[in-house]
């Protein structure tokens, strides 16, 4: 059904009780918590008659709505008090005192509003006058006793966070991150509402014996879950459980953060009423006139009171040891039932000292169990009437309001003559959840905001003009909607502003100072001696600092720290230090992944295609190819792709059919439809075989047109999204039918990666930008539709942690616009390509990475889309090319590298299929990886494929070889670095070079028949030469030809030169400290390439007598033709190789010639003339050698054999192959070098170039080694 936009205007609305009143202005003093009532200024304080009907009743509350509307543009203030000001501090009244102890200001006469609101902005003014005028003088110099005593007592009040944890749902990360914020500005102790409306805590054994009965816990617990969900059910979890309190209370308590719990009653305990209902107690809700009270008992049922007080003796049994404190509630008695004249109705139905001994009871079980009772004010000496009896004075009152007309609650002046300690919960610093700006109700985030700044910790409510002592100061966030989004960021404002308007009594950041001291190097033996002098002594400096301080002075602490930050961003290695670190951080750079992404779900790619693209990523040293296979069109199917939801089960034939049909829809491509379940086994096995990993992508709930166009065919109706009009790409996110199949789909293609790949994309990105001009994200919040789709990006992270996949995403629908309205999972994986446009306002890298994301590099600067060439066009191919090497590795988009250096894994290079019937090109695809690997060498691992070959032809089984061969072997496998990127090519082919060398090497061990006589003594080799190589350049040539149709002076290179390569090979002999070396032999092992160029030859002609131009000649133009050589392959025997063994020494590879004709025309007719013939890369003879060993010794008459002769010397006539190093494949896997078992690597390229020659030096120097050995016997 079609959204019908909203209108962009709305009617503020405020509830009084049951009464509604428009009012369009904004209050300075805010009142009523729990229910959010409507305050009013404060009215005559009166006893009101209680009527004897309902309808009695509505006069004076019509009455109550005039003084709003008439007071609406007053506000009220508390007194603030300045050191000019001449006051008296209310103290406690005792039986023994008989002189009055409450001495009011020198003018008895009450202080009036304006006076009030004078007296403020004067204070206000005179603070900032005096902060102005204060000296900047380090907060660290020794204050004077007086000022010190000043500064520890407000440090020494508490600070309080209070959160309405009853009402809606918070788990124990959302509460976690609130202690480290509440840590981190400076407060002391959480309060948390756990029960208040709804009871969202619950304990391991809830029995509870009361009434002469015992209520089985599991009873009790299905009785309070249901209570609670009947109040609101919240889709984030219904409440905590003990062993999730316990570590919450641990976790605060290791912050240096109290906890405070509430169990509110007898008011505001809907889910308790309802559970005592379902556990038989009858009736225990309070009626007045027939209206029955939704959440507050009836203090005449004794079951239903001794029900509570037996639950609150629970909790309190529980907390016992925990905390300091236990909330008792006491607050709003009736109000929803009553018209907020509950306390009213008590007192003059006789009924208020049922309720002070049931507050009394209360107070009396919490302080059985070591803890300190505490309350809200309103019913405490309600009208300030104490003849009904006394409250304890151990209750700590939490004072939040100081009432407004008609309901009239007792002065905190009177409460501490009392003997209570006054908690100041101005409820001028209230916020409720969802009312984030003025006009959007009471108590809203700004109304808290100007209220916090306004109203400063020391103002009491309604003190009547005495300086009320306090204990501390709670700031409230309240959850009167409990279905509002928690926006975190906007609590942590509130949070902030209390802090900071109130610097003196919160404690300065000391977390920031102990954090810059962790960070600080622990081996500072691998620095300078001046730069760790400099470390030493800002360290010094920040463990002097005063432990006091407040916020007021946090400037001092942060100026400490910066020094540190800066004395340790000037640490300097040690020369030895320095080559260490740049290994590390050669090593951290390698290990980022290098994607590069192909959008295989918009066009078809073969297998054949894809194979391809790996083996190019393998050889340029990428680590994983992104496949995008659901992406518009969904080119994969499964087997079986049977889905069973919404109660039915979709058979397996019917969905393809489906899914074909949807992706033909969208585009049919001539080259193939969907890749096979066994094609994409085979393509993920292809690519661990090259040490390539496979990322899948399943695009949702945007860019899934084929899905969409399959659930119609399948009788899901109305799958798509609409808005402005229905959207062909995205789907509905209020369809649950349609949403349970893509669910249900998404999860079978997520079984069969799971233990295949690591990763998985569920996509997330572009909602409906087809249907709303790219506006998608801005219409789902304006629809409310943005925490659904929240819900359902969680569901698909969840659904693949569980498989064990790594979820990813792309940025766009994740924070939008940099708000945390909704909460996403913070596992997820973000492939971030842009931080937007105007208009389309996605969230910044920073705001994510605050909130703990990693990113995958996925920059939009390097996005090709294929066959986009013109730079009009988007992501056309030479743009991504430039930009491959200017936009840096780690540069975000939107940010600028290194300035802002985020948390990412790697990056990733992305081919799109925008246009599906865009001709594919391979080799600009291979262009643009080259580019992006070659401009990020260190990134990039170099080309190991000649390693991988090399390591799949030595043995499996070692046996038989001499432990001398083997230990060479050994030495040349360990000295492999797995670690080269593409910068140090050179290096690692040296390594192989070695392996190979030493593979060629391997000779069987000794044998022979029968034991050593007596006289017998084996050989003793006393001195064995070394095998070494040494390589020089060989410069190419450069051989010019005229080209007579290109301008007199131009120059074209036809064929590039490359410089070749000459191989020594030299036998070391080392005695007695001496070496000598002896050259065995030179071999070209890569030939050089000749540059070609064609270079224009001057046009030359004569003018006649009259000195007109001659006619043009018509000159011969040049042609170039290309014609492979091909190889040759020769075959040797090779006796050092088993009988029957064959191994190639050297890979054939084709050569090249270029054939220079010139060609004229005669006649109308071309003629082609050979002119000349250049050979620009000859052809690489391969040689295989065939194994002729025998192992065994002796015939079957144990007759000795007759030894083999020797191979001699040989050297092939033909070049080895080309080994620059123009392409690199990926490492093998980090760790130890691998052993002999990895054979089966796959042969994916060449350093062969001089096998047979080391083959042959080996025998030959194993004959020189031998030259020097004992006289010995040989074997006959």
């Amino acid at each position: 059904m079609k959204l019908d936009k909203k209108q962009r205007f709305s009617i503020r609305k405020y509830a009084v009780g049951a009464a509604s009143v428009l009012i369009g202005f904004t209050f300075s003093a805010q009142v009523v918590s729990a229910d959010g009532l409507t305050p009013a200024p404060k009215a005559t304080e009166t006893l009101q008659a209680v009527p004897d009907s309902p309808q009695a009743s509505e006069a004076p509350i019509q009455d109550k709505e005039e003084k709003l509307v008439k007071q609406a543009d007053k506000t009220i203030k508390e007194e603030v008090k300045t050191e000019k000001d001449i006051v008296n501090t209310v103290v406690p009244k005792t039986d023994n005192v008989v002189t009055s102890v409450v001495t009011e200001h020198a003018s008895p006469a009450p202080t009036t509003e304006a006076e009030n609101t004078t007296q403020v902005e004067k204070s206000a003014e005179s603070a900032n006058t005096e902060k102005k005028n204060e000296p900047a003088t380090p907060a660290v110099l020794a204050p004077t006793t007086e000022r010190a005593t000043q500064v520890n007592e407000k440090l020494a009040k508490k600070k309080i966070v209070s959160i309405d944890a009853g009402r809606k749902y918070f788990s124990p990360e959302q509460l976690k991150e609130i202690i480290d914020k509440a840590k981190h500005y400076g407060y002391t102790d959480l309060h948390l509402l756990v029960g208040n409306d709804g009871l969202r805590f619950m304990l391991d054994d809830m029995s509870i014996t009361a009434n002469g009965k015992n209520y089985a816990s599991d009873d009790v617990k299905r009785a309070i879950e249901k209570g609670t969900n009947d109040y609101y059910n919240d889709p984030n979890g219904n409440h905590l459980t003990e062993s999730q309190m316990t570590d919450l209370i641990n976790y605060a308590k290791d912050k240096g953060i109290g906890l405070i719990p509430t169990v509110n009653s007898p008011g505001h305990m809907d889910a308790i009423l309802n559970a005592m209902k379902e556990l038989g107690i009858q009736n225990p809700n309070f009626s007045y006139f027939g209206k029955e009270s939704a959440r507050t008992v009836d203090l005449d049922n004794e079951q239903a009171v001794a029900f509570t007080k037996a639950l609150i003796d629970k909790y309190a049994a529980y907390f016992a040891k925990k905390t300091e404190i236990f909330n008792i509630g006491l607050d709003e008695y009736a109000n929803d039932a009553t018209n907020a004249k509950g306390w009213t109705v008590l007192q003059t139905k006789g009924k208020y000292s049922k309720f002070i001994t049931y507050a009394n009871d209360l107070a009396h079980i919490v302080k059985s169990h070591g803890l300190k009772p505490m309350a809200f004010n309103d019913g405490i000496y309600y009208n300030s009437d104490t003849s009904f009896g006394t409250f304890d004075k151990d209750i700590i009152v939490s004072m939040w309001t100081g009432g407004w007309g008609g309901y009239d609650v007792a002065s905190s002046k009177l409460l501490v003559e009392k003997g209570h300690q006054i908690l100041n919960t101005n409820d001028a610093w209230y916020y409720v959840l969802g009312r984030n700006a003025d006009g959007q109700g009471w108590y809203n985030l700004d109304q808290g905001l100007n209220g916090i700044k306004n109203t400063p910790i020391t103002s009491v409510p309604k003190s009547d003009g005495a300086t009320i002592p306090f204990i501390g100061g709670m700031v409230a966030a309240w959850a009167d909607t409990p279905s509002a989004h928690y926006s975190p960021s906007r609590l942590f404002k509130l949070m902030r502003q209390f802090a900071n308007s109130n610097a003196e009594y919160f404690a300065a950041d000391y977390e920031s100072a102990e954090q810059a001291l962790n960070e600080v190097p622990k081996d500072l033996n691998r620095y300078t001696a001046e730069s760790v002098a400099a470390v030493n002594e800002a360290t010094k400096a920040i463990r002097s600092l005063d432990s006091n301080l407040s916020r007021a002075q946090q400037d001092t602490i942060d100026q400490a720290i910066a020094k540190l930050q800066e004395a340790v961003s000037n640490l300097t290695f040690t020369p030895e230090a320095q080559k260490e670190e740049d290994a590390k951080r050669e090593v951290e750079k390698l290990a980022k992944n290098k994607v590069i992404s192909i959008d295989a779900g918009r066009k078809y790619f073969t297998l054949d295609q894809l194979k391809r693209i790996v083996y190019k990523a393998s050889e340029l040293g990428y680590s994983d190819v992104h496949l995008l296979l659901g992406n518009d069109g969904l080119r994969f199917l499964l087997d079986d792709m049977i889905i069973t939801t919404n109660g039915k089960t979709y058979t397996s034939d019917d969905v393809k059919n489906a899914i074909i049909q949807g992706t033909k829809a969208y585009y049919d491509d001539p080259n193939g439809t969907a890749l096979t379940q066994a094609e994409v086994t085979e393509l993920i096995e292809y690519a661990k075989s090259k040490g390539i990993g496979l990322i899948p992508a399943i695009n949702s709930p945007g860019h899934m047109d084929a899905m969409l166009v399959a659930m119609e065919k399948l009788g899901i109706k109305n799958p798509q999204a609409h808005f402005d009009k229905v959207s062909k790409t995205t789907m509905d996110l209020r369809n649950e039918e349609a949403m349970n199949f893509v669910k249900a789909l998404i999860g079978k293609y997520m079984d069969f990666f799971a233990g295949k790949t690591k990763i998985f994309n569920f996509g997330t990105d572009e909602y409906a930008n087809d249907a709303t001009s790219a506006q998608g994200w801005y219409y789902l919040k304006w629809y409310q539709l943005y925490g659904k789709f929240a819900e359902y990006a969680n569901t698909l992270a969840a659904m693949a942690k569980e498989r064990g996949l790594q979820p990813m995403a792309f940025n766009d629908g994740f924070y939008y616009e940099d708000k945390d309205d909704v909460q996403f999972d913070k596992d997820v994986l973000i492939s971030y390509w842009s931080k937007g446009w105007w208009g389309y306002n996605l969230a910044s890298p920073q705001y994510l990475a605050s909130k703990g994301y990693k990113f995958l590099n996925t920059n939009g600067d390097w996005y090709y889309v294929l066959g986009n060439h013109k730079q009009d066009e988007a992501y056309p191919l030479s743009k991504a090319i430039e930009n491959s090497g200017k936009v840096p590795f780690n540069q975000l988009a939107s940010t600028k590298y290194p300035e802002v250096d985020l948390p990412t894994v790697g990056s990733m290079l992305a081919i799109w299929a925008d246009r599906p019937s865009a001709e594919y090109k391979e080799e600009e695809i291979f262009e643009l990886m080259t580019a992006f690997a070659d401009h990020n060498k260190d990134y990039f691992r170099a080309n190991y494929n000649a390693l991988r070959e090399e390591i799949a032809q030595i043995p499996e089984n070692l046996e038989g070889y001499s432990k001398e061969s083997l230990d060479v072997l050994s030495a040349a496998k360990t000295a492999l670095n797995y670690n080269l990127n593409r910068n140090k090519q050179a290096e690692l082919d040296t390594l192989v070079a070695k392996l190979k060398a030493a593979r060629l090497g391997l000779k069987p061990a000794a044998t022979h028949s029968g034991s050593l006589d007596e006289n017998e003594v084996a050989a003793n080799v006393e001195t064995r030469p070394e095998l070494i190589t040494r390589t020089e350049e060989i410069p190419f040539e450069v051989i010019k030809k005229e080209n007579p149709n290109i301008p007199a002076g131009q120059e074209n290179i036809i064929t590039a030169g490359v410089k070749g390569e000459r191989t020594h090979y030299i036998s070391a002999l080392t005695e007695n400290g001496k070496t000598t070396e002896t050259v065995l032999d030179s071999q070209v092992t890569k030939e050089a390439v000749n540059q070609v160029v064609e270079v224009g030859a001057p046009v030359t002609h004569k003018g006649d007598e009259n000195g007109l131009a001659p006619t043009t000649e018509v000159k011969p133009r040049l042609d170039v033709q290309e014609e492979e050589i091909p190889f040759t392959t020769v075959t040797r025997e090779n006796p050092l190789l088993l009988k029957g063994k064959t191994q190639v020494l050297t890979k054939g590879i084709n050569g090249h010639r270029s054939n220079f004709y010139s060609v004229s025309t005669v006649d109308g007719k071309e003629v082609k003339t050979l002119v000349d013939s250049v050979v620009a890369q000859k052809a690489v003879t391969q040689i295989v050698e065939v194994g002729t060993l025998v192992t065994h010794v002796g015939d079957e008459h144990r007759q000795a054999a007759i030894d083999e002769e020797k191979p001699k010397l040989e050297i092939p006539s033909q070049p080895a192959p080309s080994t620059a190093p123009a392409e690199e494949n990926k490492a093998l896997p980090q760790g130890p070098a691998p052993v002999a078992t990895e054979k089966k690597l796959p042969e994916t390229g060449s350093h062969d170039s001089a096998g047979l020659v080391v083959a042959g030096l080996m025998a030959t120097l194993a004959a020189y080694g031998l030259t020097k050995r004992k006289k010995t016997k040989s074997f006959q």
